[in-house]
This record gives structure tokens, C-alpha cells and sequence, in this order.
């Protein structure tokens, strides 16, 4: 239930077409805002937001650094990773209570629940990181 929208996910993600160098490039061009002072820690909030201004700036410098195509690029890359991440996040969140129900239904106990919600992330991640590994192996590319 989980493991199909994750690899769909990284299926579409990759057929995307954007190039994650032209973002790096950007933002080697562009003068990194200094950092904020640790001092500001004692002062959470303020850190909060100053630290969210700082890299809103940064942010500002590379996008006016990219042509106008590759940004469109990339703000549908953003939008396409959101959308799953959504439908990953509700898959999970049925599997969770699906669960919780088998839990309370055979009556077994708390750290049953909590080791099979575990187990199940575990999984997914696994799944997903191997399918991804795979893909990229040198051994999956068609030869030329």
C-alpha cells in the first residue's frame, strides 16, 4: 500500500525533465548570505526567523540567476514531489490504522503495534532505497 506510491514517486521524479546542476551552478554564482549567530539560539523564535530571511534571500539571488524555462522546470519537479509525497503520507497513514486495528482486534499488546509500524517503515525505505540503487547501477543501462 505504501511501497507502490514511494516507488511511483521515484519512477515519475526521475523521468522528470530537470537538471540539478543548473540549480547548483546558480547558486555557486551567487554570494551565500553569512550565517546567523549561534548567540540567536538562546532566542529561538528570533533565530527562527531570522535564519527563514537569510535563506529567503539566498533563495531570491539563485532563482534570478536561472532562465525563466528552467525554473518552470523545477517548480513543476517541486509540485510532482509534493503531490506524491501526499498520497505516500495518506498510504501510510491507512496502513497505520489498519494496523492499530489488527492490534486491537487478535488483542495483542502496545509494542506489537509499534514494532510492526517499524518494521513497515523499515520495509519501505528499504524498498525504495534498493529500487533506486538498482536503477542507477551501472548493470540496469541498456549498453550502447
Amino acid at each position: 500500500m505504501v511501497i507502490g506510491p514511494l516507488g511511483q514517486a521515484v519512477r515519475e521524479l526521475e523521468d522528470e525533465d530537470f537538471e540539478r546542476e543548473t540549480v547548483i551552478q546558480a547558486a555557486s554564482q551567487v554570494e551565500k548570505p553569512p550565517p546567523v549567530s549561534v548567540w540567536w539560539l538562546l532566542l529561538p523564535p528570533v533565530y527562527y526567523v531570522l535564519r527563514r530571511r537569510r535563506d529567503q534571500v539566498f533563495r531570491e539571488r539563485v532563482t534570478g540567476m536561472m532562465r525563466p524555462e528552467e525554473l518552470e522546470s523545477f517548480a513543476h519537479l517541486r509540485d510532482v514531489a509534493s503531490a506524491w509525497i501526499f498520497v505516500a503520507i495518506g498510504a501510510s497513514l491507512i496502513a497505520i490504522q489498519e494496523t492499530w486495528e489488527l492490534h486491537e482486534q487478535y488483542d495483542w499488546a502496545d509494542w506489537t503495534f509499534w514494532a510492526l509500524v517499524a518494521l513497515m517503515s523499515l520495509v519501505c525505505a528499504g524498498r525504495v532505497v534498493t529500487r533506486i540503487r538498482r536503477d542507477r547501477s551501472p548493470l540496469s543501462q541498456p549498453a550502447d
